[in-house]
Order: C-alpha cells, then structure tokens, then sequence
C-alpha cells in the first residue's frame, strides 16, 4: 500500500476520539511533550520544543503519504482538547501488520483514554487497512502500558530483553499481540 487514507470524520468512543493532527495542536502538543512520563517511556526528546513539535507533525504527513504510519491525535469528543497522540505504525504490509504505540498528557490519565482510543485505532486498522496483526510493546516497568493492552485484548508473548534504549540506558519490553480474529 502506498498512501494511507485516514478517515474524514473522527473515531469516536464515549469521551475518546481520534483525529488527524492539525497545525493548531502544536502548542499544546510542546505542553505535554515536556511531561518527564511521556519522557521516560517513548522516544520524545528531554526539553521538547517547537522545533521537535514542528518536526514530528511533517513527519506525520510524510508517514501517512508513504504509507509507513497513522498517526492520530487524541482528543475529548466533540472539542479540540488535546488529551494525546496515538499511531499505527512500522507497518509491515506483505505480512498484514503493524505496531500500535500511544501516550497520553497527565491530565488525561486515569480516564479511559489510553484505552477507547487503543481499541478505536485497532479496530479501524483490522476493518479500513485489512491488517490481521498488530503488536504493543510495553516497558517491563510500565505497568500501566501493560494493563491497558491487555484491556484491549491484546496476548502478553514475551519479554524482549535489552529490547530499546530508553532514558535510562536499554530497557526489556513485554511484547503484546492482537489478532484480527481475537476481536469478539
């Protein structure tokens, strides 16, 4: 597949939505970029500023327009509340899969969120992209990543020792999968 479509309306759960990103998230995007969480478990620069928020949304739209990631913002339905960031992403089209990985800003934790919007993303991907497989990856020491993939249905596999460099030197990484056919 070359370029992905992402929908033109919203994927809506309850309080939970997805949209494509806009130009006007970009402050609050720096805002919750420099939460030292969303630091400690994802690839988001320390001392995150416009510069990394205006790198990451044209790398967005060149991953969308080569196909390679959907990426979504997570928003509260029905206003433009930036609550967090969502993506399919490393797809594997010859093999029908792809990886999920998300996070969400402190004040939208503890909600709900991570998972309306896993569950959102996954379900889009198995009807609208076809995919039959997708992984989470979640820190051993993330606990919390690690409940919500399994409220999605997601099987824990295995733990990837020294999987992916983090803040704190490597980290191993509990190694989640979700079946399109898992879905009930």
């Amino acid at each position: 597949m070359s370029r992905i479509v992402l929908p033109g309306d919203p994927l809506i759960d309850g309080p939970t939505a997805l949209r494509p990103w806009r130009d006007s998230d970009l402050g609050a995007l720096v805002d919750a970029c420099r939460d030292p969480e969303i630091v400690r478990w994802t690839r988001v620069p320390e001392r995150y500023s416009e510069t990394d928020a205006r790198s990451y949304m044209l790398q967005r739209y060149d991953a969308v327009m080569a196909g390679t990631s959907a990426p979504f913002a997570i928003v509260a339905a029905g206003q433009e509340t930036l609550l967090g960031s969502i993506s399919l992403m490393r797809l594997a089209w010859e093999h029908r899969r792809g990886e999920v990985g998300y996070w969400l800003a402190r004040g939208a934790r503890g909600h709900g969120h991570a998972t309306r919007a896993v569950g959102l993303i996954c379900a889009w991907a198995f009807d609208s992209l076809g995919l039959e497989r997708i992984d989470l990856l979640a820190a051993t020491g993330n606990p919390l990543s690690q409940r919500v993939a399994e409220r999605c249905g997601f099987t824990r596999e295995a733990t990837l020792r020294s999987y992916m460099r983090g803040k704190d030197g490597q980290q191993d990484m509990v190694a989640f999968g979700l079946l399109a056919s898992d879905r009930v």
